[in-house]
């Protein structure tokens, strides 16, 4: 999956560069809240209409990147720019990472303009962009690119699959976040997107990780197959290499996970995306460092094949 190979580049080229349930868990909405709807694409990426210095299209929410933007200069036009960065993984994968100077604006949604600076380096001030033309063929025509951790970061940003809204309050304005007795907590690095957290499958723990542009996989071991493999918790489904796990564990709740990739890696991580948040509203708080998700009564998936 080339979007999943460019998920792990995204999050190592910035630092290199420098319903039963959700009626509950509504609350009033806040004085200085900013409400962006979201629409999700055929994969099920949540993307929000936007503008780039008056050219429009949408981007990509994407809680793992950690640039407050990160620009397709394939679509988004911009100057030459510096390269800072970069990768070279053979023919037709290489991306080189640039930034530009300028006063570059940002409208999302036509209620919020700020400026299209990067928020990183040691020019805070410049854009950064790479040529995603590749991801814009499978993402959007009109994909101007990322909205990152590093404009979340200054918000209580709720994220509600149900209404396919994201609601954002500065972080001084916003009230405690609300949780219910079913919802799962989970803590994460107030400067960074979700760090992994211990979720146990069959008795044995793993690294876990949720971001709302990641494919719902499981990476083990094979040891570790073997060893979960007589708790029975984990089931073939339809597609190669496909699993679903009834349940797992993490944060003292358990939960059943379908549509899970299954692949051996050395690494073992259990990533938690699309299949996985549109069942919750989640709400990601930097002053706590939590995200809380709260059950909204959406089924788990049930596609013929997670492939």
């Amino acid at each position: 999956m080339k979007i999943a190979a460019l998920a792990i580049l995204l999050v190592a080229l910035p630092c290199a560069a420098s319903a039963k349930t959700a009626k509950h868990h509504a609350a009033a909405p806040a004085a200085a809240e900013i409400v962006l709807p979201f629409q999700l694409n055929r994969e099920g990426f949540p993307l929000i209409k936007g503008a780039v210095d008056g050219k429009p299209g949408v981007f990509l929410l994407d809680t793992g990147t950690y640039d407050r933007f990160l620009f397709n200069r394939n679509y988004v036009k911009l100057d030459k720019g510096v390269q800072v960065g970069g990768d070279d993984s053979g023919p037709g994968q290489s991306i080189v990472l640039r930034r530009h100077a300028g006063a570059h604006k940002v409208d999302l949604a036509g209620v919020l303009k700020v400026p299209a600076a990067s928020g990183n380096g040691k020019t805070p001030d410049a854009a950064l962009s790479i040529d995603a033309r590749q991801q814009q063929q499978d993402i959007d025509p009109r994909f101007l690119g990322w909205l990152g951790w590093g404009f979340l970061k200054k918000y209580v940003t709720t994220i509600d699959y149900r209404k396919q809204i994201v609601r954002l309050v500065p972080l001084a304005k916003a009230p405690p976040s609300p949780r219910t007795r079913e919802s799962i907590v989970l803590s994460f690095l107030p400067s960074s997107p979700v760090r992994p957290f211990t979720a146990s499958i069959g008795g044995h723990s793993t690294p876990t990780v949720i971001r709302t542009t990641g494919w719902d996989s499981l990476n083990l071991q094979p040891a570790s197959w073997k060893r979960i493999a007589a708790s029975k918790v984990v089931k073939p489904r339809p597609g190669k290499g496909c699993v679903a796990v009834t349940p797992a564990i993490f944060a003292g709740k358990h939960v059943d996970l379908v549509d899970l990739e299954r692949g051996e890696q050395q690494d073992e991580r259990l990533m938690l995306g699309i299949g996985f948040l549109p069942r919750f509203t989640s709400i990601w708080d930097p002053r706590i460092g939590k995200v809380i998700l709260t059950p909204n009564g959406a089924r788990p998936p049930q596609r013929k094949s997670c492939a």
